[in-house]
This record gives C-alpha cells, sequence and structure tokens, in this order.
C-alpha cells in the first residue's frame, strides 16, 4: 500500500473536464463555491488512490477544510482548518440537519452520449467518531437536476449521494460505526496504532 497524493493547483473546471467525468460526456457551466486551486488555501483538488485502501484509483477530492488534509498518517485528533464561511444552500442543509459552514459545492451541466451515468464517490471525515451525534453533522450530497426530474431539492433535483436502498443521505450522523456501520471504514481517532502511523 502506498500513500494517497494531492495535487490542490488545478483549477475546477480541468478537474470536471479532465479528471471527474469520462468520455461520451460533454460537460460546462463549471462553478465552484468554495476556495479553488487557485487560492493558498484549497478546497479542492485532484487525487490520486492508487494502491491505496481507498478503493478508487483517481479522481476529483473537496473538503470542507484543506484537501492536502486528506493525505495520512491520520496521526490528529483534529486536523482541519476553519475558513468561518456559513453556508446558505438549502439542499446541504437539508441533508444535514445542521448548519452547513465552509461548504464546497461543485455545479455543472453535463450532456451523456447514453441514458446513463454513474459517480463513484467514497465520504470522510475528520469528525469521526467524536462529534457523531454532536450537533456537528458532515454531509455529502450529489444533486441531479434536468428535463423529466422531480425531486425535493433546488430546481427539482434529486440526491443521488444515499445509502443503497434508502433516502438516507451521507452524513457522519447516518453512516458511523454505531448507524449503518457495514458503509463505515474506521481509520482511527489520529492517535491509535495502526492508523495513527500509516500513511495509507
Amino acid at each position: 500500500m502506498t500513500q494517497l497524493t494531492v495535487n490542490s493547483t488545478i483549477t475546477p473546471v480541468n478537474l470536471v473536464q479532465n479528471y471527474l467525468v469520462g468520455p461520451g460526456v460533454a460537460v460546462s457551466n463549471v462553478t465552484f463555491n468554495g476556495m479553488p486551486g487557485t487560492n493558498a488555501d484549497p478546497q479542492i483538488g485532484f487525487f490520486n488512490g492508487v494502491n491505496t485502501n481507498l478503493a478508487i484509483d483517481s479522481g476529483l477530492v473537496m473538503s470542507s477544510g484543506l484537501v492536502i488534509d486528506a493525505v495520512g498518517p491520520n496521526n490528529s485528533g483534529g486536523i482541519g482548518t476553519d475558513f468561518f464561511n456559513a453556508s446558505a444552500d438549502p439542499d446541504l442543509n437539508a441533508i444535514s440537519s445542521v448548519s452547513i459552514n465552509d461548504a464546497a459545492i461543485l455545479e455543472f451541466d453535463l450532456v451523456p452520449a447514453g441514458d446513463t451515468i454513474k459517480f463513484s464517490y467514497s465520504f470522510a471525515s475528520e469528525e469521526y467518531m467524536e462529534y457523531v451525534g454532536g450537533g456537528i453533522n458532515d454531509a455529502f450530497g450529489i444533486f441531479l437536476s434536468g428535463t423529466g426530474i422531480a425531486g425535493p431539492y433546488s430546481n427539482g433535483a434529486v440526491n443521488i449521494a444515499l445509502l443503497p436502498g434508502s433516502t438516507t443521505p451521507i452524513s457522519i450522523d447516518n453512516v458511523n460505526a454505531f448507524t449503518n456501520a457495514a458503509y463505515y471504514i474506521d481509520n482511527g481517532d489520529g492517535f491509535t496504532a495502526p492508523y495513527s502511523g500509516s500513511n495509507t
């Protein structure tokens, strides 16, 4: 196993066009609400996860803090960066159940050549396990809107980032060692071996 690597200098447009979508998908109108790779403290970047325990070889990484903090080892109980930016995004607030701060919001239009799209993702949080059920609820959503879609979110969107076979959104309160534990991978608390000394 090897260590995750992160490149936080790539623009959001480049990230979407070259690392998020595959062949047969046309993208336009890429916008990022957060600190992009052109800033000193970026919340979006490219990751290489080949030979790590992530199960995704490479792609786009977003964070409520610095994306570079995703690189191990997990040897701190509270690594992170606060930008103190409150998010007015009603969809993220709806799936989190608490007020959202320091959101990283990537939006774009896409037109697939076929009739199916697929996203692979992994959700992680520095709030595990200390803040589960404690009033801090990191959350993740993929909101899809367009012709023929009639959901409860902005522009009639649906959230497709859900626990399999359910309507349960992805957050630390919904996926952890006690709730939906089958989808939770324990990467330690920042102090405990082997995680605190492992780069994977």
